[in-house]
């Protein structure tokens, strides 16, 4: 089955939906980074705030390399067939859906592991 194409009001939906589990990731974590300021609470919580930075990390690593593996699949395609102008605010909202997939997916992650470990 073709891989379905991705646009402006998929982006759009996505970021909205990325909103919503911003905040409940933000709900659970924000009081783990205020008790990190006492020596306490930064040993107790220092697994997750450890793993907060590595999954930014590797996230944004994915992001770049799924940017670009759109930006060449997109430049295949205009080498195979002649250039679109009218396609090419859908190529690049593309490019951008691309790049934010993986912290999309992230973020989902985060909200429910979070959820349940309360």
């Amino acid at each position: 089955m073709a891989k379905r194409r991705r646009n402006t009001f998929d982006l759009a939906a996505g970021l909205g939906l990325a909103s919503l589990h911003t905040g409940i990731t933000l709900f659970y974590r924000l009081p783990m980074l205020a008790a990190s300021f006492s020596a306490s609470g930064k040993e107790r919580h220092a697994r997750e705030l450890n793993r907060m930075v590595g999954e930014k990390a590797s996230t944004m690593f994915d992001g770049v390399l799924d940017a670009n593996k759109e930006f060449l699949r997109i430049a295949a395609d205009t080498i195979m067939r002649p250039f679109d102008l009218a396609a090419m605010t859908q190529n690049s909202a593309s490019i951008v859906d691309a790049a934010l997939r993986p912290a999309f997916r992230q973020v989902k992650a985060n909200s429910r592991r979070l959820r349940k470990s309360r």
